[in-house]
This record gives structure tokens, C-alpha cells and sequence, in this order.
């Protein structure tokens, strides 16, 4: 199930392409909690540009088939099939001529794995997914994860579906730089995730995957991500960050990197996510524009030395 927004006719938009991470839906791009301060998509259409968000295959008001079934591949190709109907115009009558694709977490590696087998998008947005190998983060984030029938929200799901422990997820999304409020509304909407995606999400960091990307990408964390961020491999600023990720992408990428300073691994649900939201919007304007009419100036349009 998707969801198309834009202030006012959406024709003629460069459009956002929204990918959530491992137990979230669409919600996560218009969070519940302060959606003026933490909805991704309000700040996005109020910067001129169209959205669609969509639940993942097996989250949300997706349907939810046998759990090995629901892989990254899966969702990758799932992704592409969206990106050619909305190129095509078959959601709500515009056909979209620049796309961005932009990933949460494992939606990240999504977006990266379709970006670099499909080829069919003119910018990629990753945010909260590094090639740090994962066991370098958080010793408990590996135990976090509990069958989603043991959550009475989920009893009815098939085997194999997860979601985290009671009380995990501030640890694992959050650094202390959070409202209570946010990480009681993200537990109260939480989703589920598959042992496929598990299996499936490893491979991802692996170099000749998004050496393969052919648009810009900018690559986005925050400075205390849980999974990817420490003392082995820290996320001090934008430079420290793009000096370990560059050799991972191609030229074509001109990777941009960002570091959104005190955030945990959730870098649009910090106090100081507004800061991260004005950047992803000037980032894809630089490269893309905000219409179709207006020329994509590319990795030209990236000033010298931007996020670094």
C-alpha cells in the first residue's frame, strides 16, 4: 500500500521515493509523534517536492507471506516495479520524470541494491546504513529481536516474523538526544521484520553493490549510531565518514556524505532532526531541482567540499 503527497498538484514534481527501515512502515516518513518537527514528508513537500511512501511487503497494511519469501531482493525488485508505475503516471495521474530514491536502514540497503541492479533512478538518499560490519555496534542489538507472535499485536502472523524485545529500541535507534515521547510512540507503532530480510540485508555491504550505482548518492548517519558507529569505526563528522565509505562507491556517485552531530541510528527522530531534513531537500535540489522542467545538474551541482 502506498501513499502519494504533495502541496498541491504533484505534475511536473521531482518526487521522493521513500523506502522505511526493519520493523517500520511507511509511518516512519510521517512520524505520529510532532509531524512538524519529525515528519520527513511534511518537510519534503513543503520544500516543493512529491512523496510516495509505501509499506514494505510483510509490514503495515502489506500482506505478510511466509517469511522467507520477504527478502532484500524481493523488495528491491518490488521497488523497481514502483519506480517504472510511477514514471508511467498510474498513481494519481502524474508521471514523475525525476525520482530520488531515499532508504531508512535496511531500507537503505534496499534502495542501494535497486539502485545498482536496475539503474532507474536519478538520485539515491541512504541514511543509517554504512558498510561497518554490523557486530561492531551494539553487542545487544543481535539479542534484541523476539518472535512477533510473543507481541500481542502480532499473534496471527506466519513463522519466521520478528520484532524487538519490549524496551530495545531506544538502545538500538536512539542516542540521549530523544524526547521520551518519540521512543514511546515508535515502540507503540512498531512493525515486524523476517528472518529472510536477516539473511538477506548482510550481503548488501558488500562492495560490488554499490560500487554499481550509477546517480549521486548521499549518504547520511548520525554521529552515535548504535549499529554502525563507535570507537572502531566512528562517526565524528562527515569527512571521518566519507574517508571510510568513498572506496565503496564508483565515481558516478560523487558520494556526499552528513553526519547529524549527537544523533543515534533514527536520524529523522532526534531533537535536531530538522537539520538533517533541510539537507537531504538542498542535497536533491543541488543534484536534481525541485520540477522536471528544471536541468538535473548532477555531481555538478554538488559544491566542493559538500558534506565533508
Amino acid at each position: 500500500m502506498g501513499w502519494l503527497c504533495s502541496i498541491g498538484p504533484a505534475a511536473g514534481k521531482t518526487l521522493q521515493l521513500l523506502v522505511p527501515g526493519y520493523t517500520y512502515d511507511h509511518s516512519y516518513w510521517d512520524f505520529g509523534h510532532r509531524p512538524d518537527r519529525y515528519s520527513y514528508i511534511r518537510s519534503a513537500t513543503r520544500a516543493g517536492y512529491a512523496t510516495f511512501s509505501f509499506d514494505r511487503l510483510g509490514a503495515g497494511r502489506s500482506s505478510r507471506p511466509p517469511a522467507l519469501q520477504v527478502d532484500v531482493p524481493t523488495h528491491a525488485w518490488t521497488v523497481h516495479q514502483l519506480v517504472t508505475s510511477l514514471r508511467a503516471g498510474r498513481f494519481g495521474g502524474s508521471a514523475f520524470d525525476k525520482i530520488a530514491l531515499v532508504g531508512h536502514s535496511m531500507g537503505a540497503a534496499i534502495a542501494q541494491v535497486e539502485a545498482s541492479t536496475y539503474r532507474d533512478v536519478d538520485a539515491v538518499v541512504l541514511s543509517d546504513w554504512l558498510h561497518t560490519p554490523l557486530w561492531r555496534g551494539t553487542p545487544q542489538v543481535p539479542i534484541s529481536s523476539i518472535p512477533a507472535q510473543h507481541d500481542a499485536r502480532f499473534t496471527d502472523t506466519p513463522l519466521g516474523y520478528v520484532t524487538t524485545a519490549p524496551g530495545t529500541r531506544r538502545l538500538i535507534f536512539y542516542s540521549g538526544n530523544v524526547e521520551d515521547e518519540v521512543v514511546a510512540h515508535d515502540e507503540a507503532t512498531k512493525q515486524t521484520g523476517t528472518l529472510g530480510e536477516e539473511h538477506s540485508v548482510v550481503p548488501t555491504v558488500l562492495p560490488h553493490v554499490t560500487r554499481g550505482i550509477r546517480a549521486p548518492v548521499l549518504l547520511a548517519t548520525g554521529e552515535h549510531d548504535a549499529l554502525f558507529c563507535g570507537p572502531v569505526s566512528p562517526c565524528t563528522d562527515a569527512a571521518t565518514v566519507r574517508s571510510r565509505e568513498v572506496g565503496f562507491f564508483s565515481s558516478q556517485a560523487c558520494l556526499t556524505t552528513y553526519v547529524l552531530p549527537g544523533a543515534g541510528h533514527n536520524i529523522n527522530l532526534h531533537r535536531n532532526s530538522r537539520d538533517w531534513l533541510g539537507e537531504a531537500s538542498r542535497w536533491i535540489d543541488a543534484v536534481l531541482g525541485k520540477r522536471a522542467t528544471t536541468p538535473s545538474p548532477g555531481c555538478a551541482g554538488i559544491r566542493a567540499g559538500a558534506g565533508e
